[in-house]
């Protein structure tokens, strides 16, 4: 893989900014720093830091390419630790990487499009919403709780994983769809688990007042006023990582958890 430019995004703190000028200094010698037409942008920080990454070139994702270094422990989209950062300006120099494609949620609301590379969310942390479920056309269920969380493979070990959902491998062509605090008694009953679909059904969420509740899509929230459908589909559109050294999803979740 031929790239010239890079850019380089880090965590506003004192020890990314630093670990940013060391970098820089390092590739600047063999390639050209361009923040707004990069071929690979160096995430400098945590998770957050790449989904941060990722939106800032959400509008180049067909041409992007990313790869994280982490200043913090290792995270689920970041391959270096901060000591390492030798070693990942070696590889970026000398090796040609596998590319990694990440998929994406696409999330319709209100005639607006919104991505999100690890889950969106409808939240109400006032009162309990009610929201009928739809997979594609069939209705599923009324749900009765704070919310509902759909994430995708690689989203599943965040926000999702804090709720009791399933953990899916990173390779996987699915989405999920988990419950926030669902009302389960013999009045209101909800699914109680939370269900794996694969690329080729997409969800409906409606109800007939939103009031209070926020929309989520990784790091943004939308505060929902109208009574409108949020769709809920697998993107054909995905996001590139560069995988320089092979870390597999088992060791990710061994660092991460155990």
């Amino acid at each position: 893989m031929f790239m010239k430019k890079y850019a380089i995004i880090a965590k506003r703190d004192e020890k990314s900014e630093k670990l940013k000028t060391k970098l820089k200094d390092a590739l600047d010698r063999t390639l050209e720093y361009d923040e707004e037409e990069p071929d690979i942008v160096i995430s400098v920080g945590g998770d957050g830091t790449m989904l941060y990454s990722v939106h800032r070139y959400i509008d180049k994702l067909e041409s992007v390419s990313f790869v994280g270094i982490h200043t913090g422990t290792l995270g689920f989209y970041t391959d270096y630790l901060s000591d390492e950062w030798q070693q990942l300006v070696l590889d970026i120099q000398m090796k040609d990487p596998e590319i990694v494609e990440r998929d994406l949620l696409e999330v319709h609301y209100h005639e607006d499009v919104f991505y999100a590379l690890n889950e969106m969310r409808i939240e109400n942390n006032r009162r309990s919403q009610v929201i009928d479920v739809y997979i594609s056309d069939e209705y599923l269920e009324t749900f009765r709780g704070n919310g509902l969380l759909v994430c995708t493979s690689s989203g599943s070990t965040a926000y999702n994983k804090s709720i009791y959902g399933a953990l899916l491998s990173p390779h996987m062509r699915a989405m999920e769809l988990s419950e926030i605090a669902g009302i389960n008694h013999n009045a209101y009953r909800c699914l109680g688990s939370s269900l794996i679909l694969d690329e080729t059904k997409y969800i409906l969420l409606n109800t007939l007042n939103y009031r209070n509740s926020v929309l989520c899509v990784d790091l943004d929230s939308i505060e929902l006023t109208d009574n409108e459908l949020v769709e809920v589909y697998l993107s054909d559109r995905t996001v590139r990582f560069l995988d320089y050294r092979e870390v597999s999803f088992i060791e990710r979740l061994k660092r991460a958890f155990l």
